[in-house]
């Protein structure tokens, strides 16, 4: 795994490198003569326009609140310690949640002084569904005055149910049964393996800026799943049915009911976006290995490491959220072993975005490479309505199972063996230009399957 993600992160750099941009917002001189806005984008990257002669930040002229006549045309400029909210109802259908009701919002303040300081970014949501499910979640980004410390959260309670297909991106064995020597043959489950299950996740990062753009740091995360139902699981019948969950649990010593995985991880951090709620430019490049020992409170020791790079690429200077964004994301376990609901997954990331074009956790394995590319732009010229157009692909690893004692073993599968495509588009409704946080409204389809996706901010 380590080698095949190393070689496609490297590819990635290279190509993504030329989006950095010559300065982030921290670094740019406040004023820039300029004839056109190609200029600025040369001497301060993309997100800045030529205005009266001056570079000056883009903004657009309009958003929720000025098509509704509750604030004016001109944007103001931007001010420390001052909250920018972009709070919807949610009402709709999700393939993971089924129908929902809830409220979903993105919140944006700087820390600092705007002109040396990227914006920060919270993102929150309550829901509840037709499903019986309980979503609380909060994840962060905040950037302190002068980006000196990023502080990266991913906090959630959940009281959930969610179908599972086995590990891997190819054909899972309990598809089609499996032997075992002396006890006969399991039955096959087909499609999904529906679970019940509660989380319990505190993820909590902190980086202290070491160098312009280079962050260092660590972070503790815990997550404790409990009250876990297999609902598929039924030893009693014959032949049995023996489930993915299950069967990888009793092969690697889980109790299938609950188990927690706690633990530290250090990390090196290079973010050059000039914001972190929809950047115009930048690179987002993140490193992390965790450590996650029974002492800490771990069912089993493991370690695992993470990998994931985000490039911003500006492609009309006079309209910077005209952007080609590209995003790689490869995590593996390293040593030791997680439990099922823990292994890297489809739409398990901080925001639940990968993978759109397949319900949350219907690819699974013990390491994964995904990679995206969406095209961001306006459709109208006061900014209001955006677009997107995204594609993706996710490759997925199993494990060889070998039990000679018991006359069992199962084949393994390797990254890249097997792909997973997916695509769709989507519209962009302008909540607040100052934070520049949209409504996004996504139309995605995989191999197999549709979904329609509804959120405040972008994917990535």
């Amino acid at each position: 795994m380590a080698r095949s993600a190393g070689r496609a992160l490297a590819v990635l750099l290279l190509v993504a490198g030329l989006a950095a941009g010559p300065v982030r917002a921290a670094e740019a001189p406040p004023h820039v003569p300029c004839s056109d806005s190609k200029t600025c984008a040369e001497r301060l990257g993309f997100g800045s326009v030529c205005d009266g002669e001056l570079c000056r930040p883009y903004r657009d002229r309009a958003d929720i609140f000025t098509v509704l006549g509750s604030a004016e045309k001109a944007a103001p400029p931007p001010r420390p310690f001052v909250l920018y909210p972009a709070i919807i109802p949610a009402i709709g259908y999700n393939p993971a949640l089924a129908f929902l009701v809830g409220v979903v919002g993105t919140l944006g303040m700087y820390l600092g002084d705007p002109e040396y300081t990227t914006m920060s970014s919270a993102s929150g949501l309550v829901l509840l569904t037709t499903n019986k499910q309980l979503v609380l979640q909060f994840t962060t980004t905040l950037m302190t005055a002068s980006n000196d410390w990023e502080l990266q959260g991913d906090w959630r309670f959940l009281l959930y149910n969610q179908d599972t297909f086995g590990l891997g991106t190819g054909v899972p064995p309990v598809q089609g049964g499996f032997s075992i020597g002396g006890w006969g043959s399991t039955e096959p489950v087909p499609g999904a393996q529906p679970m019940k299950f509660d989380l319990l996740r505190i993820h909590q990062a902190g980086l202290r800026k070491v160098i312009p753009n280079l962050y260092l740091g660590g972070s503790y995360r815990l997550d404790r799943y409990f009250s876990i139902v297999d609902e598929s699981l039924n030893l009693e019948a014959t032949p049995p049915v023996v489930t993915s969950h299950y069967a990888y649990s009793l092969v690697y010593g889980f109790d299938p009911s609950a188990y927690t995985v706690s633990g530290v991880t250090v990390d090196a951090l290079f973010d050059s976006r000039d914001s972190s709620i929809n950047a115009y430019r930048g690179l987002y490049a993140h490193l992390s290995y965790g450590v996650f020992p029974t002492w800490l409170g771990s069912t089993q020791t493991s370690t695992m490491a993470t990998g994931e790079l985000r490039a911003y690429l500006g492609t009309r200077p006079d309209v910077p959220r005209d952007v080609l964004a590209l995003w790689i994301l490869a995590s593996g376990v390293t040593s030791g072993h997680q439990p099922y609901l823990a292994l890297p997954s489809v739409g398990w990331d901080a925001k639940g975005t990968t993978g759109r074009g397949y319900v949350q956790g219907r690819l699974r394995g013990t390491a994964e490479v995904y990679v995206e590319a969406e095209w961001r732009f306006r459709i109208t010229g006061d900014g209001f309505l955006g677009g997107a157009v995204f594609a993706n692909v996710e490759t997925m690893s199993r494990p060889a199972v070998e039990l000679p004692a018991y006359g069992f073993s199962l084949d393994g599968e390797d990254l890249f063996e097997s792909l997973k495509p997916a695509g769709g588009f989507g519209l962009r409704f302008m909540m607040s230009r100052e934070a520049r946080t949209n409504v996004r409204l996504d139309f995605a389809w995989g191999a197999d399957s549709f979904a329609v996706y509804l959120g405040a901010g972008e994917a990535f």
